[in-house]
């Protein structure tokens, strides 16, 4: 993970605030994580037809592929970044390529791995959530949600390199009928489900978009701006 704080010579943040049209320079900076696209049965059933899987983050207009959560994300990143003194991005919003990208478009610039860009991203930033639905493909977010907990130490509370509050794992759920059990996960994984043990991570539920901007903007406001 050589070159983390900068590429092509320009820091990281540097490049961030210039790829994301509301970003300034004097914004705290939020990496938000999640997951790009729906998971569609027709991947793995290609001549059957079957309909997309409901999620809270599917996009809603018409000029976007109904399975393109990256939309939805991009136009999150903007409400709440207009509710806050953040700047909340996700990582393809940055205008740095992938080794893929490089390869596959004839680039003659490096490019950055891309959980080598989730780690120098997280660095530049000053807060971090990762995004969790059921019907998401959560493979990357997953990868990220191991990756930048261990780069930062978040295990080792003697070593740790950045306060954990400052981190934080925005799960679908369904609301609850009692104040006991508020929120029903549909979101489930071991590894995810264990990280507050693993990296003291907290865990914030939602059930629609409206309610995740929501949180987000608490989450900004509560952890993240207090600490820098």
């Amino acid at each position: 993970m050589a070159g983390l704080e900068t590429y092509g010579g320009t820091s990281i943040r540097d490049i961030i605030v210039e790829s994301v049209p509301w970003a300034d320079t004097s914004d705290v900076l939020v990496f938000l994580m999640g997951p790009y696209r729906l998971l569609d049965p027709s991947y793995l059933y290609p001549d059957d037809e079957y309909p997309l899987p409901p999620d809270p983050l599917a996009p809603e207009g018409d000029d976007t592929a109904p399975d393109e959560i990256q939309a939805t994300l991009r136009s999150i990143c903007r409400a709440v970044s207009e509710e806050t003194q953040a700047a909340v991005f996700i990582a393809s919003g940055v205008d740095i390529p992938t080794k893929r990208e490089v390869t596959t478009e004839g680039l003659t610039e490096p490019g950055m791995a891309v959980i080598d860009q989730s780690v120098a991203f997280a660095k530049a930033s000053d807060g971090n959530a990762f995004v969790f639905t059921k019907s998401g493909l959560t493979t990357g977010t997953g990868a990220e949600a191991g990756a930048v907990p261990e780069y930062f130490r978040l295990r080792e509370p003697g070593a740790r390199r950045r306060d954990p509050r400052t981190f934080c794992i925005f799960s679908e759920a369904e609301r609850g009928s009692g104040k006991r059990k508020p929120y029903e996960p549909k979101f489930s994984s071991a590894s995810i489900d264990e990280m507050d043990d693993a990296y003291s991570l907290r865990f914030r539920y939602f059930a629609d978009r409206k309610e995740l901007e929501d949180k987000l903007t608490d989450f900004i406001e509560s952890y993240v701006i207090p600490t820098v």
